[in-house]
Formats: structure tokens, sequence, C-alpha cells
């Protein structure tokens, strides 16, 4: 499946490498999601960003399944259209991490480094039913302005960053990605069946606020990508709006080693 893409070019820049950075964003994400980062890299590193919606978000096809495999494998056939054959880097948030590392598996000799912002190679038994339930209340309701939807949303969720989040999906009344399915898919995004250990260098970014990476994490993530780093970043599940920048010089670092 090709999805809906975005590039950032280099412009005016002579590029000593040619190396180009994927982002693939969360659930209930879109392209947008990582745009911020995706633009300071591009600047500062003077790399080609190719900005990913994955499927049944944003503007990408929609389809009745979400298993890992087949979600990495529509980012490698977006990948062969716009023909990014070689020296890739990942940046992937939550299931887009999950999306990532699953690429590690499919290509693990064209891709240079991934980056994994606070998820780990695990299956989760997390119940996040209440956000689809608040989700349902604004389709129900008819909602149709982002000022109505933050105020139905700020009544269950308090902190208005988590809450823009999810807006940044919302037009015109509808939201972009499409809530039943993932509703329905929702296991197969916590479920994870383990890769071959992936030599490659990676790196983890941590939420310290966020029990998405813990200890109890460590082994598996370590027996499938050995040469992980591990970084602490100040922050919950979502450190890349929390404290972007500590995020970004984290990424800057990492990609220039």
């Amino acid at each position: 499946m090709i999805l809906n893409y975005s590039i950032i070019p280099i412009k005016n820049f002579y590029q000593k490498e040619n190396i180009t950075i994927i982002t693939i964003h969360g659930l209930f994400g879109n392209i947008n999601s990582l745009h911020y980062i995706a633009k300071i890299l591009n600047q500062r590193l003077k790399y080609k960003i190719i900005e990913i919606d994955v499927r049944n978000h944003g503007l990408s096809p929609k389809n009745s399944s979400m298993n890992y495999t087949i979600m990495a494998q529509d980012i490698l056939d977006t990948l062969n259209y716009i023909r990014i054959k070689n020296n890739i880097i990942i940046i992937g948030h939550s299931m887009g991490g999950k999306i990532a590392m699953t690429l590690t598996k499919l290509i693990p000799n064209i891709i240079k480094k991934i980056i994994i912002l606070d998820i780990a190679p695990v299956h989760y038994f997390y119940n996040n039913k209440n956000i689809f339930f608040i989700l349902k209340k604004i389709n129900k309701l008819k909602i149709f302005t982002k000022k109505k939807a933050f105020e139905i949303m700020n009544f269950y969720i308090k902190k208005k960053y988590i809450i823009k989040y999810f807006l940044n999906s919302f037009s015109y009344g509808k939201w972009q990605f499409n809530l039943p399915i993932l509703n329905h898919e929702y296991d197969k995004i916590l479920n994870w069946e383990k890769i071959p250990a992936w030599l490659g260098e990676s790196l983890f970014l941590k939420g310290e606020k966020s029990s998405y990476i813990n200890n109890l994490h460590y082994k598996d993530l370590f027996n499938q990508f050995p040469s992980a780093r591990i970084y602490n970043i100040p922050a919950g599940h979502f450190l890349h709006i929390e404290v972007t920048n500590v995020v970004i010089n984290q990424i800057l670092n990492f990609c220039l080693k």
C-alpha cells in the first residue's frame, strides 16, 4: 500500500551523505505529529525528510488490518515508490516506533539507525478504552468545531497538549483516523512478535514519567537490539511534545555520531 507522504527537501545545501530520515507518528497521530522535529532536523542535519501517514490515519488509505508486519510493509512500499533505497534513519513514536523496529526485520541492511520514542519491543496490556470512549463521544454528539471538541475532551483529559495531539487529526467534525478500525484492531496494536536481533545503531528515548519502557522490558529490548542506547527524558509518553528541544538535541547528537 502506498501511503500519504510529504518530503522536506534539501534546499541550497550540499548534502555530504545521501541520508534520508523517515518519521512515523503514533496511534491517533498524523503526518504533522513529528513535523516540527522533522523541520529542525532538516535544517540542522541537511538530510532529506520523509513524513508518512500510517494506514488508517491522516490522508493514507483505509484498511481493516493493522498488524506490524503489514504496516511496516506499507512504509517499505512507499519508500520504494519514491525510490528511497539506502541510508535510512527512522524515527518513530509509540506505534510508529514499533513499525520502525519491524522494518529492521524487513530491510536490515539499508537502515542506518533507528530512533524510538517511548516504546519497547514488547506486548502491552494497557487498556486505553477510555480514549476510544471519548473519541466516540465526540462523534456521537456530532461536534463540528475543534473549540467545542476541546471543551468536551478537557472534561476527561486534563493535559491540554494531549488534547491538542488528538485534535490535530480533527477537521470539520470528523476524525482523520479510522476510529472503528483502530478500535477493532487495538489488541494487534498492543501486540508484538519478537524479531531477529538487529545489530545496527538504535536510540530509545524513554519518558521518565511514562511506563512504556521500564526495567521489565530491558531484557527483550536488548535481545532484539543489542546495540541499543537508552536515554531518559524528563517527560511522559508524549515527550516530543512536552520537551521538544530536549528530544531534538538527543536525536541530533545520535545522528551526528
